[in-house]
């Protein structure tokens, strides 16, 4: 029950991974489990001070809860509060409602919830690494947690013997249940919810209980070295095994918990892993890691907001400032704090409700503005905006785009998807979202020709028949299992096919192209006509909202964003050659359109023409059709 050093180490090891990771992802590609490091270190440390101080004395309960609100409280509201004034100035209207919203709920310890059922994570959302509160979702997982775990403990304290089952039952319990949502593709809530991460911070708290038993006491100092360096090794394995691309928590956290939890036991002795982690450097960054933690986000998001690129120099000078802040407010926030005598009342009173009062007026004030904030906003501001975004708009946005994640038999039939027409046409587009982004361009070059099309877009989704769904990323995969049938049951009707789609999402297996070129052969075979459109030109971190934020704070956006020319030139090579080996298919791209003698830009005439970096806008798909008919280049396009 002593004070241990080495689980301030544990801790530098969680913040630095969580810091490293989102400042370049690539250094540590699994870096996001430090997350799960804090869980199981706070089970473990709040289940030891519990155990210590006991609940069956008068007041325990509440005295329970001063503890807490005087560590958490009041660096959160502080951090909040700072990143609140800072997005006035920066963010975007609608940027500062989202903000304002989720303030509020990490105020109530509700961040998760906030995230998990407003948080946009579709295929087309907006980049979550600028959301300046998102990490505050862990926040609302512990102190969920610790509303339910002494009341757990209370009675299983009177109940010794069955203390380490019933844990057991409850992580195995909460592990499964994460791994559920996860296999029915609620990926949010398993992510950011208390019943998936319970099965960790309860880990910390089994540690503690398993380290009473005497068999952990009879353990040599050399067999707990051995158990701590079996946990490191876990723990290293998680970091750079893992990348944000895979399922988590479920079954892929076991293993980092696990580790952390070796860890905390190893520790219980003193080995030469204790004293590593003992040492000045990380009990030092253990003891701001809290900090750490609530600073370095809003700070990188804000910076990522605004364009400005971390690269390795800049890294290392976010992270020194990130320290740096984050000693300060250790020093000079937390620390008075966590010390302080008052009573549960007066603590409750001053350190949560009214600075949570204060907080949410605050918001309510921004909600009621629409994120307008007159004082703070350039002249004729909402004006501006709107003339900006109405060139924007994607392609899903229109009626007469048939991009679903899912195909129904009502867009396989529906006049609505017809462009240029309502009788059935013979020609047909069909592909993923790089397809709904030409509808334009075809659409004006068709009208030209005085020609008309169906258009059916399954979003990440490949245009491939034999179980095209392999393809897709897990998250859309079932959706494309469904989808490709009802494509699949009407590819018949029609003469001529055109296929488009976004490759490059897709050629990490090596099965792709096979099963693309024998998806053309097999359409050709039958008759048709395949015309394939090759992958669009990419702007790499392309932001469409850049002119829009130009209004509070000047950006140069026209040369802002480089394309990837080369990584198209490439990818298209591949694909004209497959198609030129097959008879009766045809190979087009548009991006001498977009990129004129080589000079590429997301804008025309200081207009975006970019929804993203890898799609173009509606109105910037018919501005480049009404160039395509002015030049004659794809005049044939619908003579087959």
């Amino acid at each position: 029950m002593s004070y241990r050093y080495d689980i301030e180490g544990l801790r530098a090891t969680a913040v630095l991974l969580v810091v490293i990771f989102h400042i370049n992802e690539a250094l540590i590609p699994g870096g996001f489990i430090g997350v799960d490091l804090f869980f199981v270190i706070s089970g473990y440390v709040i289940t030891q001070r519990i155990y210590k101080d006991g609940l069956d004395k008068p007041g325990a309960f509440l005295e329970f809860y001063r503890r807490r609100i005087r560590r958490i409280t009041p660096v959160m509201l502080f951090v909040t509060a700072a990143t609140l004034i800072a997005g006035v100035f920066i963010l975007l209207p609608e940027d500062l409602l989202d903000l304002a919203w989720s303030a509020v709920f990490a105020a109530f310890s509700a961040a998760n919830i906030y995230f998990t059922f407003f948080l946009d994570t579709s295929y087309f959302a907006n980049d979550s690494r600028y959301v300046p509160l998102l990490h505050l979702w862990s926040l609302g997982v512990e102190e969920q947690f610790y509303l339910v775990w002494p009341l757990l403990l209370f009675v299983l304290m009177r109940f010794p013997r069955v203390i380490l089952s019933t844990l057991i039952l409850v992580m195995v319990g909460s592990m499964a249940w994460g791994e559920y949502w996860l296999r029915a593709g609620d990926y949010s809530a398993a992510y950011y919810m208390l019943p998936s991460r319970a099965f960790q911070l309860c880990a910390g708290g089994f540690c503690l209980f398993l380290a009473q038993t005497s068999f952990i006491k009879r353990t040599s100092p050399s067999a707990l070295l051995t158990i701590g360096a079996i946990g490191a090794a876990l723990i290293a394995g998680s970091a750079y095994g893992l990348t944000g691309q895979d399922k988590f928590p479920g079954l892929n956290a076991v293993p980092v918990t696990v580790g952390a939890s070796l860890v905390l036991l190893a520790g219980t002795k003193t080995t030469i892993l204790s004293r590593i982690l003992s040492i000045s450097p990380a009990r030092f960054i253990g003891g701001i890691s809290y900090s750490m933690y609530l600073w370095h986000w809003p700070i990188l998001a804000y910076l990522r907001y605004v364009y400005v690129d971390i690269d390795l120099p800049t890294g290392l000078v976010v992270l020194a400032a990130i320290i740096g802040v984050s000693y300060l407010s250790t020093r000079f926030i937390e620390d008075p704090f966590r010390h302080s005598k008052r009573s549960f009342k007066e603590i409750f009173l001053s350190m949560f409700a009214a600075p949570t009062a204060a907080l949410t007026l605050a918001c309510s004030v921004f909600l009621a503005t629409s994120g307008y904030v007159p004082l703070f906003s350039p002249e004729n501001y909402e004006n501006k905006l709107a003339e900006l975004r109405d060139g924007t708009k994607p392609a899903y946005d229109y009626p007469y785009v048939c991009q679903e994640t899912r195909v129904t038999v009502e867009d396989t039939t529906g006049k609505h998807c017809i462009i240029n027409g309502t009788e059935e046409p013979k020609t047909l587009l069909w592909g993923d979202s790089n397809a709904a982004h030409y509808i334009g361009i075809l659409r004006e070059i068709a009208k030209s020709a005085g020609a008309s099309f169906r258009n059916i877009e399954h979003s990440a989704c490949p245009p491939v028949l034999a179980d095209g769904y392999r393809f897709a990323k897990p998250r859309f995969r079932n959706a494309c299992k469904r989808s490709l049938p009802l494509v699949k049951a009407i590819l018949s009707n029609y003469d001529h096919i055109i296929i488009a789609a976004s490759y490059s999402a897709y050629t990490s297996n090596v099965d792709f192209f096979p099963a693309l070129k024998a998806t053309i052969e097999k359409l050709t075979k039958s008759g048709k006509t395949v015309t394939l459109i090759g992958q669009t030109v990419q702007f790499i971190n392309y932001d469409r909202f850049c002119q829009q934020k130009a209004l509070k704070f000047g950006i140069e956006c026209q040369r802002k964003f480089s394309a990837n020319i080369k990584g198209a030139q490439s990818l298209n090579r591949k694909l004209s050659r497959m198609v030129a080996q097959i008879d009766g298919a045809r190979y087009i791209d548009f991006n001498d359109l977009i990129c004129p003698k080589e000079s590429c830009s997301p804008y025309r005439e200081g207009k975006a023409i970019y929804f993203d970096g890898g799609h173009i806008s509606m109105d910037g798909s018919q501005e480049l059709g009404k160039q395509a008919v002015a030049d004659g280049s794809y005049k044939d396009l619908f003579l087959h």
